[in-house]
């Protein structure tokens, strides 16, 4: 982590982006070890992490990103959802952590004060992160061969491909995988000690934030941070902006309405999952995004058609402009067919 004086932090993994006093987004660099956004927040009394990485390594610029900026230690972390690239950074901030504080008479001298790190999900969150993500740790952590396998048939493919949106995809793909495949010999799952559901709020000193879930949607259970005097929102996955969202564990139809919602509520501005920061017209774009996809896979569904069929249909405008995650189009639209055709 390099810390240029009168500069916010750097990492090679994410960009800091100051959007109010004591708050910024983690924006992720792609194909490195965050491949997601985060969030920092000092809420005053304490600092707040929403989104914890995919990789220790990302997190661990992350941690030290927030002690910089906050003067403290992070000692609340929320994960948005049980996706790995939200929570398997997790352990960084679960250590007991040293916060040194100077004394007001005498500045050469420090405490040590140990603080317990909360890690909030919902419910549901958590039994998928304590189930599912733990099955796929400790298998990658005990046959690495297969992620090592898989980078190579991902790297093959790209040797093939000519299409140049294609080939950023799998170039993406590729840097993300081996930062993870590096981060398996220290990798632990730590699992949130602490559920909500509904609302959960945090009275800080310095400002109010609301943690939120409307139950499903991008997965079976998302949650979303709000600062209310700043009209602002950490939505997890629920946002991706300028980018094609992933929709393989998506209730589309229950994320159409919680994006309705966000659309209609008092915030200006939202931080998403992955992407720029952004506005109500982008989440707009996403709710547009599912609804188109559903009729697309529909009408090929409808009509007969395969799963092959469904992938290789044109992707609607706008959302031909978006180049980053262009390969996960075609795996939405296989999900869909496949949902679409088991509900028939």
């Amino acid at each position: 982590m390099q810390q240029p004086e009168n500069t916010l932090p750097t990492s090679e993994h994410f960009q800091l982006e100051r959007l109010a006093d004591g708050v910024y987004a983690a924006i992720d660099i792609e194909g490195q070890a965050a491949h997601s956004n985060a969030g920092i927040v000092d809420l005053g009394d304490r600092t707040l992490i929403f989104d914890a990485f995919l990789t220790p390594t990302a997190a661990e610029d992350l941690r030290a990103a927030a002690e910089h900026l906050t003067g403290r230690a992070a000692t609340t972390v929320v994960n948005s959802h049980a996706h790995t690239d939200h929570c398997l950074g997790n352990q960084v901030f679960a250590r007991m952590s040293s916060i040194r504080a100077q004394m007001s008479s005498i500045r050469a001298r420090m405490s040590s004060i140990r603080a317990h790190t909360a890690i909030i999900s919902t419910h549901r969150t958590r039994e998928t992160i304590s189930t599912e993500v733990a099955n796929f740790v400790n298998q990658i952590r005990a046959n690495p061969t297969e992620l090592e396998q898989q980078i190579a048939a991902t790297q093959e493919r790209l040797e093939k491909e000519s299409d140049a949106h294609r080939r950023a995809a799998l170039e993406i793909s590729i840097g993300t995988m081996e930062h993870l495949l590096k981060s398996l010999p220290t990798l632990t799952l730590c699992v949130p000690n602490q559920t909500f559901d509904g609302k959960l709020v945090f009275h800080g000193t310095r400002r109010r934030a609301e943690l939120l879930t409307y139950g499903s949607g991008h997965t079976s259970s998302d949650c979303f941070l709000v600062l209310p005097e700043e009209r602002l929102a950490f939505a997890g996955d629920l946002a991706f902006f300028q980018s094609h969202p992933f929709m393989g564990t998506s209730d589309p139809q229950a994320w159409s309405e919680v994006l309705e919602r966000l659309e209609q509520s008092d915030i200006d501005t939202f931080v998403p999952g992955h992407g720029p920061v952004g506005t109500k017209a982008d989440i707009a774009l996403v709710r547009q995004y599912v609804t188109a996809l559903e009729q697309l896979a529909a009408q090929v569904v409808e009509s007969g058609g395969s799963a092959d069929d469904a992938a290789r249909q044109p992707i609607p405008a706008p959302f031909d402009a978006w180049s980053s995650g262009v390969l996960r189009f075609e795996r939405n639209m296989r999900f869909l067919h496949q949902r679409l055709s088991d509900q028939a």
